[in-house]
């Protein structure tokens, strides 16, 4: 358009021969346009430079395009690279989906008065909830205010909202599980924060493996850090080594695990050949494993995957209502026991 004035949906139908109606309609995917016309027009609409007007859409749709994504009030969150993760994949499904991310913090105590106010103001469209803990308040608050959301884990109403997770029993108690099977019968795990579900759900899995395979509860030795994880990898294997009968490390994250493993080497240790070493991996960008490959066992699942998953289900609930969950997939990579022997167990997705 000349002068720089930005085209407008007027001037779509003009150049289209067609009704505003028609030409709104098929940009906003309505039904009752053909396929065809509807590919002419945003054909057309790129073509011209068309980009809608949001205020205008929000009279007429009564929808924001905006997810909120409520954080406590805490810096250490915004530098932990598991959050950076997850991050990385709700801006790109976003972007994809031309929807914003509205990021805010607040301390514990004034969290639920900011859901209030989004759910009350209608200046989103839904929101995004990380780490659950059981009964969790703001689970509660959003089922009763009927909004869609997004639940990045899993407590017991699971059956009533959308939520993205992975199998954290079942990645837990396979992993467990291996390291008893190769001989281990006294290990170490350093888990995450267990005021939070992963984690607890985590510990659950490990106790009831070693319960399983008809040990006694002192097979395992559970260190819980705190959230975000920061150092806590190198300081509770440190706690670890001074048992001498420890001869396996069981790590609640890879971040935690590669902090571990100086410890363990400082002490004089190898691992993969005197102490075996298996861990979570969520496929942090920043981190490079590859130096571990063979000497560790990892079962790896994508939180950036998990990011992008989220946003994406909170999205099919805004524009279609419909809810569900989704388990994002796992894959073990087997590294070696002690002495350099292979670890025995399947590839698998979980």
């Amino acid at each position: 358009m000349s002068g720089g004035r930005k085209v407008t949906i007027k001037d779509l139908a003009a150049e289209m021969e067609l009704s505003i109606t028609t030409i709104s309609r098929a940009l906003n995917g309505y039904t009752d346009v053909g396929e065809e016309t509807r590919k002419k027009v945003v054909a057309a609409a790129r073509k011209m430079g068309y980009t809608p007007n949001r205020n205008a859409q929000r009279l007429v749709t009564q929808r924001s395009h905006s997810i909120a994504w409520v954080q406590s009030d805490d810096e250490s969150k915004f530098t932990d690279p598991h959050f950076v993760e997850v991050m990385a994949g709700v801006l790109r499904e976003a972007q994809q989906s031309h929807y914003d991310i509205v990021l805010s913090s607040e301390i514990s105590e004034r969290q639920m008065t900011t859901y209030e106010r989004y759910v009350h103001d209608g200046s989103v469209d839904g929101f995004i909830v990380d780490l659950p803990r059981p009964n969790d308040p703001r689970i509660t608050f959003l089922l009763d205010a009927g909004v869609p959301f997004v639940v990045h884990g899993r407590e017991e109403r699971s059956d009533r909202y959308g939520w993205v997770d992975v199998d954290n029993y079942g990645n837990f108690y396979a992993l467990a599980k291996l390291v008893i099977e190769n001989g281990h019968r006294k290990f170490a795990f350093i888990n995450g924060d267990e005021r939070f579900l992963y984690a607890s759900t985590r510990r659950r899995a490990v106790e009831d493996a070693v319960a399983d395979m008809g040990l006694p509860p002192e097979t395992v030795l559970t260190l819980e850090g705190t959230h975000p994880m920061g150092e806590a990898g190198f300081q509770l294997t440190e706690l670890a080594l001074a048992d001498r009968d420890i001869t396996a490390f069981l790590y609640s994250s890879a971040l935690m695990a590669v902090e571990g493993i100086s410890a363990i080497t400082r002490a004089g240790r190898k691992p993969g050949t005197d102490a075996l070493i298996a861990s979570m991996n969520d496929e942090l960008r920043y981190l490079n494993l590859a130096p571990l490959e063979g000497n560790i066992t990892l079962v790896r699942s994508s939180l950036r995957a998990a990011g992008q998953a989220m946003v994406a289900e909170v999205i099919r609930q805004c524009e279609r209502g419909t809810v569900s969950g989704t388990l994002i997939p796992s894959l073990f990579d087997l590294g070696t026991g002690v002495s350099g022997e292979s670890i025995k167990g399947d590839v698998l997705f979980v």
